[in-house]
Order: structure tokens, then sequence, then C-alpha cells
């Protein structure tokens, strides 16, 4: 491997983290993981991830001056600006963390960025996935939450506070489920894993999708959106039906957003990539229905496509922001 060639990822979440070697094109040279206990100090987690990037380095028989950048990515709050991870809701020990400073303290002269993780998944999927080619992309993430990021011309856009892309809580259906941020209606609370499930257990009070149960070991309150997604696959038209309604509420959401951004590519992860087109098509559907035609026709909505390398894929990512150009200017690799 070539001097000067290769970059350093550390993903922080809230149950693992880990130190990756990469290169520019995306691909990986080494990984060492280890688990985030929440109730350890910070700092010595971080000295940790540090050593295992130096064994890394020792390991390819890399000096720490051969890195071309370090690329953090946490789940937020954190301050992009000055590299401070504020306090995670899974890390409560994480609080004014300065992880840009700790990371140049222990790599002299190596730059380091940190990025919330949808934004650095975002730009994983726009320089190494589903996003690569295009100039405008929204990435949409379908897990416990949704969150997004947004590439705007080739480059990250944060907002005016550094909140842009949070997509999962514009108000989808007035007076609506109410939803973890306080608000009712949001499109988290009516797509989210635990939106699907909430769906489903609903249901079952009126003797429909008795199947899930089962899936669930017995137990209504243990059905989650993986149950759904497995019974729709197999399927079971109560499950495909949660997804049908799901994908309605996701597709107004996304309208809203082709309407305002006229972006390229969609790109969803999470569950829709499992659920595949039993969401993507009842997605596009409504897409088609509440979006204009030359706006949408202009715009693919495809699933996510780094799959299990995604976390570590994102903070590599990063090391390319700021390089020759300042202001969140990007580059593709590859």
């Amino acid at each position: 491997m070539a001097i000067g060639e290769v970059m350093l990822g550390i993903d922080i979440g809230g149950t693992k983290c880990a130190a990756v070697l990469g290169t520019p094109g995306g691909e990986m040279v080494g990984r060492v993981p280890l688990p985030t206990d929440p109730r350890r100090p910070p700092a010595e987690i971080v000295a940790e991830l540090v050593a295992a990037a130096r064994g890394l380095l020792a390991a390819h028989g890399l000096p720490p001056a051969a890195l071309r950048g370090i690329g953090v990515s946490c789940g937020g709050p954190l301050d992009h600006e000055s590299g401070v991870i504020l306090r995670p809701p899974n890390l409560p020990l994480w609080d004014a963390v300065p992880i840009r400073a700790l990371l140049q303290e222990a790599f002299p002269g190596v730059q380091v960025e940190v990025e919330n993780d949808a934004n650095a998944t975002a730009l994983a999927e726009w320089r190494w996935g589903a996003g690569r080619g295009c100039r405008s992309m929204v990435f949409v993430t379908m897990g416990t939450g949704i969150g997004g990021g947004l590439i705007l011309d080739g480059r990250l856009y944060r907002g005016a506070s550094g909140l842009a892309g949070e997509l999962g809580h514009q108000t989808i259906l007035v007076n609506g489920p109410l939803c973890g941020c306080g608000k009712k209606g949001c499109l988290e609370a009516l797509a989210s894993g635990p939106a699907i499930a909430r769906l489903a257990q609903d249901s079952l009070q009126y003797g429909r999708g008795r199947p899930l149960i089962q899936r669930a070991g017995g137990r209504a309150a243990d059905i989650t959106a993986r149950h759904v997604v497995e019974a729709a696959r197999d399927g079971d038209a109560f499950a495909r039906g949660i997804l049908a309604e799901v994908g309605g509420y996701m597709g107004i959401g996304l309208a809203n957003v082709i309407q305002i951004l006229n972006p390229e590519r969609i790109v969803l992860g999470t569950i829709a990539v499992h659920a595949g087109d039993l969401l993507l098509g009842p997605i596009r559907d409504a897409v088609a229905e509440f979006a204009w035609e030359r706006s949408a026709s202009a715009c693919q909505i495809l699933p996510a496509a780094l799959g299990d390398r995604a976390q570590d894929l994102a903070a590599l990512s990063l090391v390319s922001l700021n390089r020759g150009g300042g202001g969140g200017a990007l580059e593709h690799s590859g």
C-alpha cells in the first residue's frame, strides 16, 4: 500500500465501536471492533481506539504519518465545527467529549473530521454505494428512528444549526400518533421500525395477523418490524398490508422532499433494504401520486447498497471533507 493512501475511520455507537483502516477507494484494509460500555469513562474507550488504530498501522508497516486523515462517525448530538460529542442518548457519559482534540493529540498533524452517523452514512452511500455518480442525493435511515443526510450539488448540507436532514420529524398526519420528539403525526411515528410493530400489535385486537404472534414467540408485545418484514416476504397478506400502509406514509414524506429539493436520488437504508419492493413499491406509488411528475421522474428511489459495511465506511467517508476546497466539499472515489 502506498504511503499517504490510507485513511482511519472511528465509528462510535451506543453498544460497540471500531477502528477501521481503509483506502480512498473504499477498500477495507483492517478493522478492530471494541465494546462501548456506556458506564465506562469516554477517555478509556478513546484510548483503546487509539491503541487499536496504532496496532492496525503497525500491522501494515505504516507510520502514523501515512494517514491521509481521520473520520469519526457518532450518533448525535455533536458539534461538527468544534469536533465535540454532546451527550448522545445512548452514551450519557459522553458529555462534551472533545474527540477531535483527543485524536489530534494522539496523531499530530493529521486532519480529523467529526460527523453524526446519519450524515456520515449519507456520504458513504454517495461515494461508494447507491448514490455514486450523482450530484444531489437524499439518504434516509428507516430503523428505530427515521433520519437522513443531504448531499446537495456535491456538498454535505448541514443547515443553519447543523440539524438539516431530520426527515422523520415532518408532520404527515395531523393529530396522528405521538412521536418521541413530542409532536404528533411525524413520519417517524408512522413509518419507523417501532411504528411498524405498533401497527401490527394494534391490528391484533381485531383478530387479524395472529400468525405474527407465533413468529414473536407467542407474545404480541414482542412483535417487531423484523417479524412483519419476514412474514411479508413469506407471502402473509396481513404483513404486506402493513408495509403498504407504512410505504404510503413514507412516500408522502419523500414526495415532500422531492418537491423541495428536486434530488437525483433518494437512498433508503435499513428496513427498506430488507423489505425490498414490498416496501419500495408502495413508496414509489405514493411519490408518483403526491409529487409533481417532472420532479418524481427525475428522482430514482433506491435501497442502500453498502450493507454491513455501512458504519465502517461512514467513518472513512469523512476523510475527504474540506480537502482543497472547504465548506464541506466532497469528492467521489474509485
